[in-house]
């Protein structure tokens, strides 16, 4: 399959690449890369500018499209979520336009607002942010777009995504840094919990679901259990043998805490998560130390 990617030297997508290397790739990215892949060609140009990418995007004539990209992330104000929403929708009914006839988007947890417990599909939101708002909306045009041209649509609701190569603002590099300097990290939310999903399981999600004929709509990306904040810390803190910072957590809210319920993406395509919290943790952590010694 020819298959156009947003976003692909981001963090999901450099777990994802590699991944598709049974496709014909067209890559766009505002970087300048080559590859010598005769299966992956690089495209640069802004995605929020079309006459910089629409021709040569014409040109190669996808049959799907993966896009991943979302600018200036975590800039999450109201006129960087409306640039960012009006460049996504306008990709897609471009797309819709020359025939391609699978798209997926990534969507986010988020888009649950604060639901409790195992959260399906088809589950009603509670209040969100500025940021699910727009993400919301940006599927709920999409699928009417696609539904018009008989294009699958896929939304994959990507739940805490973490691994190598994520921000450094992020809650494991963020604590990793502060107990390698002997602190105890400043956690603003410590009682929080999300269901944790490895970077890798995300990328292997992705490409089931666009490799699975004729599937669409929303879809849970996540581990499928919660993992308190604080327990997170505490293993990043064993992984580098120093004292935990937090106590242990209490067991009694695994029941309420958000987690997705991931039994429709399981069966509807042959995917499911492979790397537990303490092996991603232990992962990230060595990518860290390795980034840190270059330095």
């Amino acid at each position: 399959m020819r298959i156009l990617v947003t976003g692909g030297s981001g963090f999901v997508g450099k777990a994802l690449l590699p991944l598709l290397e049974h496709h014909d790739l067209l890559l766009l990215s505002r970087a300048n890369h080559s590859s010598e892949s005769p299966h992956l060609s690089y495209l640069q140009a802004d995605l929020s500018e079309p006459a910089q990418w629409e021709n040569a995007v014409r040109n190669f004539s996808p049959e799907g499209c993966i896009h991943l990209a979302w600018a200036s992330l975590p800039d999450y104000s109201f006129s960087q979520c409306f640039k960012n929403f009006n460049t996504s929708l306008h990709l897609f009914n471009f797309l819709n336009n020359i025939g391609c006839k699978k798209i997926f988007a990534a969507g986010s947890g988020w888009e649950y607002g604060d639901l409790q417990g195992r959260i399906k599909e088809k589950q009603s939101p509670g209040p969100m942010s500025l940021f699910a708002s727009f993400k919301t909306a940006l599927r709920v045009t999409g699928e009417s777009l696609a539904r018009a041209n008989n294009t699958d649509f896929i939304w994959g609701r990507i739940f805490f995504v973490y691994g190598p190569d994520q921000r450094s603002t992020s809650l494991i590099p963020t604590c990793y840094q502060a107990l390698r300097n002997n602190s105890k990290p400043d956690i603003r939310n410590p009682n929080g919990e999300n269901d944790f999903i490895y970077v890798s399981d995300v990328a292997r999600a992705i490409v089931a679901l666009v490799d699975t004929p004729v599937v669409s709509g929303p879809y849970n990306i996540g581990s499928g259990s919660s993992t308190k904040v604080t327990a997170v810390c505490n293993l990043i803190a064993q992984t580098l043998n120093v004292k935990n910072p937090f106590p242990p957590p209490d067991p009694s809210s695994e029941e309420i805490s958000p987690r997705a319920d991931i039994s429709l993406i399981q069966k509807e395509t042959d995917w499911c998560p492979k790397v537990q919290i303490e092996e991603g943790i232990e992962n990230t952590i060595k990518d860290l130390e390795k980034n840190h010694a270059s330095t």
